[in-house]
C-alpha cells in the first residue's frame, strides 16, 4: 500500500510543484524518474542481500529508508534537492517489494505461493487509491509539503509492526528447506537453464512497467492540460487503481490453477489495444476516457501486480528474493524511461492520440516475451 501511495502521489503533486518553481510540464519526467532510478538500485542490491542475510532485516531498513527521506522531501528548496531525497527514498521502495515477496511466499503453502505473492501485492492499487483519495482531498490545504511529510510517517508507522509481528527467514520449521539462505545467489539466478528465462522475464518487467509509469505518471496530467480540473484528473489515477485491484483480483483467483505467467500475458496484450483507443478519446475527456482508464488498469495495472507472483512461480525459494529484486531492478528502469521519454514528446508537441498509441508497442513486447517464457515452464 505504501509503494503505490507514494508511485501516484507524485502524480498528483507534479502540477502544485510545477506552478510553485515555475517547472514547464516536460520537466516533470525527471522529478519522476529520480525516485524510480533509487528504486531500480535497491530492488537489486537490497534483493541480493535479503536472499543472503535476511529478508526481514532488510525490510526493516528499506522501510527507514523510505520514512526518513520522504519526510526530508518536504523540506526541499529546489528541484535538485527534491530529485535527490526522492531517490534515496526510492531505494527503500524498490528493496522492500523483493524481500517482502519472498517472506510472503515462504509462509504460504507451496501449491499457493504464487497466488498468495498476488493477494499481498493487491496493496499497491489499494495504497494508489486511497493515497490518491488522500492526495486529492488534502493537497489544496496542507500543500504538496505536507502530503510528502504524511507519506513519510506512514513509513515510519509502519516500523514496529514488521519489527514485532514478521518472522525472519526459516523460522518456520515445516519450511525451512524454503528458509535457507543462498551463498551466491546471482550465480544460483542463471543455473539449471534459467539464464534464458530471466534475460525474456527480465525483457518483460522493463516493457510492462514503461508503460504502467507512463500510465499512472501522464495520464492525470494529459486530462488535465486537455481542460479536466486537477482534483477530477487526480481522481482518474485512483480509477486507473481501482481496474488495477479489480484485475489483480480476478487474476488472483485464476493464477493457482494455470501457468500464470501466460495468463498474465495475455492480459497485458490486451490491454496494449485499449491504451491506443485511450489516446483517441482523451483528447476529449469525459465518460468514454474514463472508462477507457479504467479497463487499461484491469489489465495492465492488474497485470502488472502478478510480477512478483511471477518470480516467485519461476525461481526456487533460495533466490526468490534476488529473482524479483532483478526484475523489479531491470523495471524501474523501464519505470525511468517512460516518464522521461513521455516528458520530452510532451514538450515537443506529440499529441496524445499519438503518444498512447506509441506507449501500446512495449505492452505489446513484454506480452510477447512472458508469453515466451509461460512456454518454457509450462505448468
Amino acid at each position: 500500500m505504501l509503494d503505490g501511495y507514494d508511485t501516484l502521489m507524485l502524480s498528483f503533486l507534479a502540477p502544485l510543484i510545477a506552478k510553485d518553481w515555475g517547472l514547464a510540464p516536460s520537466a516533470f519526467g525527471k522529478l519522476f524518474a529520480s525516485g524510480y532510478a533509487g528504486a531500480a538500485v535497491g530492488a537489486a542490491a537490497i534483493g541480493v542481500a535479503a536472499d543472503r542475510f535476511g529478508r526481514k532485516t532488510l525490510l526493516l531498513v528499506s522501510l527507514a529508508l523510505v520514512g526518513t527521506f520522504t519526510c526530508l522531501c518536504a523540506w526541499a528548496s529546489d528541484p535538485a534537492q527534491l530529485m535527490l531525497w526522492r531517490a534515496l527514498a526510492g531505494i527503500g521502495l524498490g528493496g522492500a517489494i523483493p524481500t517482502i515477496s519472498a517472506l510472503t511466499a515462504e509462509h504460504a503453502p507451496p501449491e499457493r505461493s504464487s497466488a498468495q505473492v498476488t493477494r499481498m501485492f493487491l496493496g499497491f492499487p489499494i495504497g494508489a487509491m486511497l493515497g490518491g483519495a488522500i492526495t486529492a482531498a488534502v493537497m489544496g490545504s496542507v500543500g504538496w509539503r505536507g502530503v510528502f511529510i504524511g507519506c513519510g510517517a506512514c513509513a515510519v508507522l509502519l516500523i514496529p509492526f514488521v519489527a514485532l509481528g514478521m518472522r525472519e527467514s526459516g523460522n518456520r520449521d515445516s519450511a525451512a528447506p524454503t528458509g535457507k539462505h543462498a551463498r551466491r545467489p546471482l550465480a544460483e539466478l542463471v543455473s539449471d537453464g534459467r539464464g534464458w528465462g530471466t534475460a525474456l522475464l527480465c525483457a518483460s518487467v522493463f516493457h510492462i512497467l514503461l508503460v504502467s509509469y507512463f500510465l499512472v505518471s501522464w495520464t492525470p496530467t494529459a486530462l488535465t492540460l486537455n481542460g479536466m480540473s486537477p482534483q477530477r484528473a487526480a481522481m482518474t489515477g485512483v480509477l486507473l487503481n481501482l481496474g488495477g485491484l479489480a484485475g489483480a483480483l480476478i487474476l488472483a483467483a485464476l493464477i493457482g490453477r494455470r501457468n500464470p505467467l501466460r495468463l498474465v500475458a495475455g492480459c497485458i496484450a490486451a490491454g496494449a489495444l485499449l491504451i491506443a483507443l485511450l489516446g483517441q478519446s482523451i483528447a476529449s475527456p469525459g465518460s468514454g476516457a474514463l472508462g477507457l482508464v479504467f479497463l487499461v488498469g484491469v489489465l495492465i495495472i492488474g497485470g502488472q501486480s502478478n510480477i512478483p507472483a511471477l518470480g516467485v512461480y519461476f525461481y526456487p525459494p533460495a533466490v526468490r528474493a534476488t529473482g524479483v529484486g532483478l526484475a523489479m531492478a531491470v523495471g524501474r528502469l523501464g519505470s525511468i524511461v517512460g516518464p522521461l521519454i513521455a516528458g520530452y514528446l510532451v514538450g515537443a508537441q506529440m499529441g496524445w492520440d499519438r503518444l498512447f498509441a506509441l506507449a501500446a508497442l512495449p505492452a505489446l513486447i513484454a506480452a510477447a516475451a512472458m508469453a515466451s517464457v509461460g512456454l518454457k515452464k509450462r505448468s
